[in-house]
């Protein structure tokens, strides 16, 4: 092709591409030859048994424990300047169980080019791959990670050589921790990736662990590692952990040096499966979930104290403060609560009225199982709880419940239990006492004032009244021993006296079946009268229990407008049996027939399920009046017990017991011996 004239002459594109090429090789060579040249002069500025020197110098005085290099160990000058070292370990504290607390396969040191040339070693980032960390605690308040507050060499720029670290990465981790109960104790973690880099004036944390099987991520920032390597004595933290089922964040300060393994900070978490706490699971398994909780924590190595607590289980909100010392064990707690419904910490609702199963209809009244005094603490405790409203499964709310709680080794004393219960007060006190060889003792006492007896009698089962309106009342003290309740019953010793009046008996004749109470009513007021009219004034019950057994002399009784009526036998809550005799008696005045009223009526039989037999024999009254114990069995003996002068009141002699009414039990052997067909007939 002929050239234009003037033109400049072309440049051929293979040769552009063959100078930049060569161009390349040059550069490609003499950057070859200064990385050799820089290798071979800081192997021979630093060889590498110096190296290993400078690092073991450097982190044992920032650490107080010894590092030991075992493998290879070489440069890097890309991406950045660092050595590699394989095989290092760092020692344990004397005292631990194992010679290193420390092992790792491979660790990356990066270090400052600057300091390199001045002589001085500082190490700008850390990265490991293969770590293995053991924890323990000798179970007197020493850990292995509470390392010495030792400063390594200074730099021209200050500090030690480990303070200017802003960024630490480690893969492949396991993490073992052992309590100082043994090596069988361990607990384990792995740790799949962490990661922890200067950001602002602290540092970005991200991790992501395994515990269990359960995974977990973790997010937050601290402070600074320089200030944690400088010996300063708190580290603050701002940290979150999630994981599915479960989540916890804390925020505060971490002790270190003279404050090692303390805590001053908030903490908030919630927990919806406990699951997601492989460790704790078998104790989470039975709490109603989600667990909530939030406190300002304080955690020492000897003491944790939690104030503005609040802890919410399945909804059921607690507040207050909890403190816990460890040496010795001691619980301190004052905890709020203004509803609770234990049918929804138990999971789920409970019927208010569940009619019991065929099979266990005549099962005894208390039981032979041990009941689990062992399983009371040991340790000193001091509670004190309020609930403004309380539900219980199968009862009226209880509101306004005030209760305080003591514990020792061996004592167990609710020296107030005090709340409303059926529209009235109730005040209880509770102890119970364990001595080595001797079975617990329990003491009760507690008394109830103007209950609404509409209110208890809706407690039965069913849904047919019995009772409307009037007040009752209730006083008991007791004091037994034993490990199941069937052994506490039948030594039993106090006395429990109820009061009622202004009851009326609503119910119908087929309605009373299932109210032993009712049926006795039903069965001594007068036929003549309609239910809706008849009122009962007042009612007594008073037990004196010894030993188990509660004998009853006319310290059961009822008035009406029309009749008054008074029980005698005995109640026994060893054999767990009863055995009473009714006589109603017409007021004076009145024109009551006496075919309107019972002669004599008998409730005995197992307390679970007693039976009720009217005028026994045919010819209870006659019996009685002619004193012939044979033709009733020696129901006889009970005549004298049973009558009273029409001028008294049956009440007022059940109350007091006889002490002063006119109307005593007979004297001589009757007075003596009133009791004894009862007892022949419940077989003591």
């Amino acid at each position: 092709m002929p050239s234009v004239p003037g033109a400049a002459p072309a440049v051929r594109p293979r040769g552009l591409v063959r100078r930049f090429l060569r161009i390349a090789a040059i550069l490609l060579a003499v950057v070859g030859l200064l990385i050799g040249g820089a290798l071979v002069a800081l192997r021979q500025a630093f060889p590498p048994a110096r190296i290993a020197s400078m690092l073991a110098e450097h982190v044992s005085a920032s650490t107080g424990r010894a590092l030991r290099i075992d493998g290879d160990l070489k440069f890097r000058l890309w991406p950045t300047l660092a050595v590699e070292a394989d095989g290092i370990s760092l020692a344990n504290a004397e005292w631990a169980s194992s010679p290193q607390m420390v092992r790792a396969g491979h660790v990356a040191f990066e270090l400052s080019l600057q300091d390199l040339l001045h002589r001085e070693l500082r190490i700008l980032s850390v990265e490991v791959k293969g770590l293995d960390l053991d924890l323990e605690s000798d179970g007197k308040g020493r850990f292995n990670w509470q390392l010495a507050n030792s400063h390594a060499t200074a730099s021209p720029m200050g500090g030690s050589t480990l303070q200017a670290l802003d960024h630490v990465t480690v893969t492949d981790a396991r993490v073992r921790y052992a309590d100082g109960k043994g090596r069988d104790d361990r607990r384990e973690l792995d740790i799949d990736s962490f990661s922890l880099a200067v950001q602002g004036d602290g540092n970005a944390l991200h991790a992501a662990i395994t515990l269990g099987k359960q995974p977990w991520k973790i997010e937050g920032r601290t402070g600074p590692v320089g200030k944690l390597l400088g010996g300063a004595e708190e580290w603050p933290i701002d940290l979150k952990f999630s994981s599915e089922g479960a989540s916890l964040s804390a925020q505060g300060v971490l002790g270190h040096g003279a404050s090692a393994n303390t805590f001053q900070g908030k903490v908030a978490s919630r927990i919806t499966s406990g699951a997601a706490l492989p460790y704790f699971a078998s104790a989470a398994a039975g709490l109603p979930m989600p667990v909530e909780g939030s406190a300002t924590l304080s955690l020492s190595p000897k003491q944790v104290r939690a104030e503005s607590m609040t802890l919410s289980m399945a909804g059921q909100q607690f507040t207050g403060n909890v403190s816990v010392q460890t040496e010795p064990l001691q619980v301190r707690a004052e905890l709020a609560a203004a509803t609770i419904d234990l049918a929804r910490l138990h999971g789920g609702a409970v019927p208010s009225h569940a009619p019991a199963a065929p099979a266990k209809a005549r099962a005894p009244l208390f039981s032979d199982a041990p009941m689990p005094f062992d399983e009371l603490p040991s340790f000193d405790a001091e509670i004190s709880l309020v609930i403004d409203r309380l539900h219980v499964p199968g009862l009226p709310p209880v509101s306004a419940l005030k209760m305080h709680l003591t514990n020792t080794a061996g004592l167990l004393d609710v020296g107030r239990l005090d709340f409303t219960f059926a529209d009235g007060p109730v005040r209880s006190r509770l102890k119970v006492t364990r001595r080595e060889g001797a079975a617990p003792r329990v003491e009760v006492q507690g008394e109830a004032r103007s209950l609404s007896v509409d209110v208890l009698d809706a407690m039965g089962p069913g849904t047919v009244k019995h009772f409307s309106g009037g007040r009752a009342n209730l006083d008991l003290r007791f004091s037994m021993a034993g490990q199941s309740p069937a052994r506490l019953a039948a030594s039993a010793n106090g006395s429990a006296i109820f009061t009622a009046n202004g009851v009326a008996l609503t119910g119908k004749a087929g309605s009373l079946d299932q109210n032993v109470v009712a049926r006795v009513l039903d069965a001594l007021l007068p036929k003549s009268v309609p239910h809706q009219d008849l009122v009962v004034q007042c009612l007594v019950a008073r037990l004196p229990l010894r030993d188990g057994v509660a004998t009853i002399e006319r310290s059961v009784a009822m008035e009406t407008s029309q009749v008054a009526v008074s029980a005698s036998g005995q109640v026994n809550l060893a054999r767990q049996t009863i055995g009473l005799a009714f006589q109603p008696q017409a007021k004076k005045g009145l024109d009551l027939k006496a075919a309107n009223l019972v002669e004599l009526l008998l409730l005995t039989g197992p307390l679970r399920a007693p039976e009720l037999s009217i005028n026994p024999l045919g010819a209870a009254k006659q019996a009685a009046d002619l004193g012939i114990a044979a033709a009733t069995g020696g129901w006889s003996l009970l005549a004298p017990a049973l009558r009273a002068s029409r001028g008294d009141s049956v009440c007022d002699f059940a109350s007091s017991g006889g002490a002063s009414g006119k109307g005593g039990a007979a004297s001589g052997k009757d007075e003596r011996r009133p009791l004894r067909p009862i007892r022949n007939l419940l077989g003591r």
